[in-house]
């Protein structure tokens, strides 16, 4: 990996840091963002896409709720596409390196947010003070550009000066392991999705989850086929929710009219 090519990549987890702070939920953060990204920087826009995918579908159920974190997944997603590309592999180095990396990261995020209560409290003076909008600025400037060079400068270490230790470990992996790490990688993306249902499936929605996985289990229907007849049905829903919300209104109307022309 060259240092052009590490320099880029680090820029990538680096705004996929300022994800959900700066520039809002852009969701680049998301690994089939970031995968992309670096594919496209390693010259392989198509397996960058498909390694971040998978990794979407092992992450896609982890959510920071109240006190339990989450996962840095931009980070992880970022530096494990690399290294799968950069070695030659699949999703299964992808994982080896961007899960533990994802928890690394997270851990880290959390101590660097207990830093930033030292400047917290020097913009709670300044409100107090008034008129100091130009430091206040600048401090959160200066939070924001600590955070992307932390995560893009560990990131560029990580890939640039780790390459062959990198290459070392995924070669060196004995048959086992690799048929280990296979058999996970395929059993992730399900408990993700079991994660991600645990947060949102609702009895109304059961129908609905039935209906697709029966057009691809039985049916072998492919991806994109069973998001097309989702999004007829969701289309069908919307319509008759809307002539229903219509009629609901002009009955409304009517009613009024009658009253008052009763009053008249």
């Amino acid at each position: 990996m060259t240092v052009l090519q590490s320099l880029l990549i680090a820029v990538v987890c680096g705004i996929s840091a300022l994800d959900g702070y700066w520039i809002g939920e852009a969701k680049v953060r998301e690994p089939v963002v970031t995968g992309a990204l670096v594919g496209i920087i390693l010259g392989d826009f198509k397996q960058g896409l498909l390694i971040g995918a998978q990794l979407e579908l092992i992450w896609m159920g982890t959510a920071a709720i109240g006190p339990v974190a989450g996962l840095a997944v931009g980070p992880g997603g970022t530096i494990g596409t690399a290294v799968a590309l950069a070695t030659g592999s699949g999703v299964e180095a992808a994982m080896m390196f961007g899960v533990p990396v994802s928890i690394l990261m997270q851990f880290m995020q959390s101590l660097i947010d207990t830093g930033w209560s030292i400047p917290m409290h020097k913009v709670d003076k300044l409100i107090d003070e008034g008129e100091k909008e130009k430091q206040i600025i600048t401090i959160h400037w200066m939070c924001g550009v600590s955070l992307f060079a932390i995560y893009g400068l560990l990131t560029f270490v990580a890939l640039y000066f780790g390459n062959d230790t990198i290459n070392a470990i995924v070669n060196g992996l004995p048959e086992w392991a690799n048929t280990g790490l296979s058999a996970v990688a395929k059993v992730l993306p399900a408990l993700g999705f079991a994660l991600l249902l645990n947060l949102l499936l609702d009895k109304k929605l059961i129908p609905y989850f039935v209906i697709g996985f029966c057009l691809s289990a039985y049916l072998n229907m492919s991806l994109i086929g069973v998001c097309a007849i989702s999004f007829a049905i969701a289309f069908i829903i919307y319509i008759e929710r809307k002539n229903k919300t219509n009629f609901a209104l002009s009955m409304n109307v009517k009613d009024n009219s009658e009253d008052e022309g009763d009053e008249l």
